[in-house]
């Protein structure tokens, strides 16, 4: 048989066949979790993702101040994985020619092991964990700025809350952000503790 190739000329169009499930046969889906190379788990993403396959690894982004500029980066939970649901069952030799993947984890019998939904449930989770986390650090760093506004026998003003609109005078700032006034209310000197986000300092009486 000649093969039809012998009969192509430069300029012709030659039909691709498409290679999207090359990699995994028809079966049922399930995750798996898969290894990389050093660094390689966003290009191993992309790589599976153009064969139909979609993958994560879980990351936090993270900012920091370098000598005056702010720069984003993301934090590896778990550092050379790459979790992958196939929509079928993967072809594990077809699947190994990426250039960024290396193995997956296996079972006793050497087989590329299922995830089950609870592992998958526990990887967001610590992710969900540690943006809360982030969050709460966020946050108090945002009230211990508001806080260093006021100092100690500084007079404010409540410009949010119940007592919005009421002078104090500000008795106690606290490492993690809080600060105790205080006020007089109904005819009697009451004292609160809250946050500088919610005082507007006052300027100070001239004598």
């Amino acid at each position: 048989m000649v093969s039809p190739f012998l009969s192509l000329r430069i300029g012709d169009a030659v039909p691709v066949e498409s290679n999207s499930t090359s990699i995994f046969e028809a079966g049922d889906s399930a995750w798996y979790a898969l290894l990389c190379r050093p660094q390689q788990e966003r290009q191993a993403e992309s790589w599976l993702a153009a064969r139909g396959v979609y993958a994560f690894h879980p990351v936090t982004s993270r900012r920091t101040k370098v000598r005056g500029r702010v720069r984003e980066y993301e934090r590896r939970y778990l550092p050379g994985y790459v979790f992958a649901r196939f929509a079928g069952v993967p072809v594990p030799h077809r699947v190994l020619t990426s250039p960024f993947l290396t193995g997956a984890l296996c079972r006793s019998d050497g087989q590329w092991g299922v995830l089950g939904p609870k592992r998958l449930a526990s990887l967001h989770e610590m992710r969900a964990r540690d943006l809360r986390q982030e969050d709460e650090r966020q946050e108090q760093r945002r009230k211990a700025a508001a806080a260093r506004r006021v100092r100690a026998g500084d007079r404010a003003m409540f410009r949010a809350g119940p007592f919005e609109g009421f002078q104090c005078e500000v008795v106690e700032v606290d490492a993690a952000g809080g600060i105790k006034v205080r006020f007089e209310l109904f005819g009697r000197e009451s004292s609160v503790t809250t946050t500088g986000e919610t005082l507007v300092g006052l300027a100070a009486k001239e004598s």
